[in-house]
């Protein structure tokens, strides 16, 4: 039940009554945020922000709770030999904790035979965890020192884990050896701790700008319509404007609307779903077809989780471009993450082809072995079936059905002696995925009536 309940609490600080409109920049301010370094598109999504070239939207297990401490983490790409054996590592994260509120990332790439620094971040908590600030350095191969790059300093709302007073980001000045402050952003409460205002400024190369957006609530004390405006003078200019429908798990609807002259023209559309247990399994993201007047479906993103209700799959589509991509996660003691397997759709081998896989490690503890993974041959009896089918396999199982264009179709956990039920599927071919603490097992079964 706590995964579950880490997980829930982590869903509703993205995408909470208030929380998660305050986690997501201003759309005025998003095209600017695309053209931001690195290190503070990484910083801001570290403190919760969905930011436009990294979403925080996309649930990400935790790494290091219950007294664990993250210690490493290495990263192997281009894979040859399948899913048997690893690669070369190419990145490399390593952790120190000189304080009990400062935890220190330094970023490597393997490179010419030995690791290169790319960056390192101090990242200060307060005493009650929450993410307060976070500087940003990049190494400089002539001096071969770390030199400042950007800095994010955040300031809580009060007692709260998730909620923020302001914000502020700043980059660099190597002429002066200063800071200097990019964007500064406000929020205003009501006595309820609901948001009713804010403002940002942003310097766009010595130009101010000024956004405002303004809260309204339903009756349920929901945040229903979010309004922004262009801050010129005295004058606010409407911008844009996002409603927001709900259901009892959270959010059911997001709408963005971009301002046209006097009037509002729908621009995107974001539609959630939820398990029966209240956790995320589905965020379907859409943009306007103005030619057409109509929304055309872009992105998928999938959530699956394990008999222990941990998120076991993440699988994400992109419809435009046919692409599909999986991640599955492994845990040790129980919450700990200890394992990312990325996984791409390959349509002509119809099979997921292994891209990459991310081990993490923890220091002061029993060691986790980050040995080769390798998929076992996952067989069903009868094959060909008219919708029951036996798997081989001794132990319980998490597993999930795809269909002939990798789309995920039906997912669960399996015991020894169930059959697995295609019978409401479409005649056709499946692959079959699953794993068990005996390891990754992969088969392909064909439905067919008789």
């Amino acid at each position: 039940m706590k995964n579950k309940i880490q997980i829930v609490l982590l869903f509703l600080t993205l995408f909470g009554q208030t929380a998660f409109s305050q986690r997501k920049l201003s759309p005025s301010l998003q095209p600017f945020a695309e053209n931001w370094t690195y290190t503070m598109v990484k910083s801001m999504h570290r403190a919760g922000f969905d930011m436009p070239t990294m979403r925080a939207t996309s649930l990400v297990p935790p790494q290091g709770t219950n007294g664990w401490q993250l210690d490493s983490t290495k990263t192997f790409f281009e894979y040859t030999q399948g899913w048997g054996g690893d690669s070369t590592p190419i990145f490399r994260s390593t952790f120190e904790y000189p304080q009990p509120d400062t935890k220190i990332e330094t970023n490597f790439q393997y490179d010419l035979g030995q690791w290169q620094p790319l960056n390192r971040s101090t990242i200060i908590s307060d005493d009650q965890e929450r993410l307060v600030e976070v500087i940003a350095e990049v190494y400089d191969t002539d001096s071969q020192t770390f030199k400042p790059d950007s800095r994010v300093v955040i300031f809580p709302h009060g007692d709260s884990p998730e909620l923020i007073d302001s914000f502020l980001t700043a980059l660099w000045d190597s002429t002066i050896m200063a800071w200097h402050i990019l964007v500064a952003h406000e929020n205003f409460f009501d006595a309820q701790d609901r948001i009713l205002e804010s403002i940002t400024l942003l310097d766009n190369f010595g130009n101010p700008l000024i956004f405002k957006e303004v809260y309204a609530y339903n009756a349920n004390g929901e945040n229903h319509l979010i309004e922004e405006f262009d801050i010129s003078g005295n004058d606010a200019i409407p911008t844009h404007r996002t409603e927001i429908k709900y259901v009892v798990d959270g959010p059911l609807e997001m709408l963005l609307l971009v301002a046209v002259g006097d009037s509002f023209i729908q621009k995107s559309r974001t539609n959630y779903a939820y398990n029966l247990l209240g956790a995320p399994r589905k965020q379907m993201e859409f943009k306007w077809n103005a030619d057409e007047e109509r929304f055309y479906l872009f992105k998928t993103t999938d959530f699956a989780y394990d008999s222990s209700e941990r998120l076991s799959t993440k699988g994400i589509t992109w419809h435009t471009r046919e692409e599909r991509q999986q991640t599955s996660y492994g845990y040790v003691a129980n919450t700990n993450l200890y394992v990312g397997i990325v996984l791409n759709w390959d349509d002509d081998l119809f099979d997921w082809v292994l891209e990459s896989k991310k081990y993490y490690f923890y220091s002061g503890l029993v060691s986790v072995d980050p040995g080769p993974i390798a998929v076992q041959p996952l067989e069903f009896s009868p094959n060909p079936t008219a919708g029951l089918a036996l798997l081989n396999l001794e132990g319980p199982a998490d597993f999930q059905i795809y269909n002939a264009g990798g789309a995920l179709v039906s997912s669960g956990q399996y015991q020894p002696g169930d059959l697995l039920n295609l019978v409401d599927l479409p005649n056709g071919l499946y692959l079959i995925t699953a794993r068990s603490e005996a390891g990754m097992y992969s088969g392909r079964v064909v439905k067919q009536s008789r």
